[in-house]
């Protein structure tokens, strides 16, 4: 209930009503969180000298630099190529993006090429063509396709 105090300043509380309190409704929680992100995985194997790294789950923000860093060791551990398989990857975002240029002229600096097998069918594609990469990177259908080739220059330089 309100009154007026001193000065007529009104003094109780404000949110009272003729009809009684104001009564606050708790909106509850949903009783299941949300399941985390799938973690990335980094497989690594050896396939006639050049390191293939076989990764799962999604490329984003927070696993970037997770890639990063795997991507650097197997160029640096390969005599000639490095095949980064994304068959199975699930989502990529400008950070993964960022991530396959930034290691490409890595590779290149070296002296060494990123091949990278991406299946057409793939959501991971749609990204690396809306961006224009796939002019600039070396993709190929399968990992396969990929050992067998030649350190052919990406399409922009053919």
């Amino acid at each position: 209930m309100r009154g007026t105090g001193p000065g007529g300043i009104r003094t109780g509380d404000p949110f009272a009503s003729v009809a009684g309190p104001v009564r606050s409704t708790v909106v509850s929680q949903p009783s299941q969180a949300e399941p985390p992100p799938p973690d990335l995985g980094i497989v690594s194997r050896v396939v006639n000298g050049n390191v293939v790294l076989a990764v799962t789950g999604e490329v984003d923000t927070e696993a970037a630099p997770k890639l990063r860093a795997a991507l650097i060791t197997a160029i640096d551990g390969t005599a000639d190529a490095c095949v980064l398989d994304l068959t199975r990857v699930d989502f990529l975002d400008s950070a993964g993006l960022a991530t396959l240029i930034t290691t490409d002229r890595y590779a290149e600096t070296h002296g060494k090429s990123l091949r990278i097998a991406v299946d057409s069918n793939s959501t991971v594609i749609r990204p690396i063509e809306v961006t224009g990469l796939d002019v600039v990177l070396r993709l190929y259908h399968t990992v396969d396709e990929a050992l067998e080739a030649s350190n052919r220059p990406p399409r922009a330089e053919r």
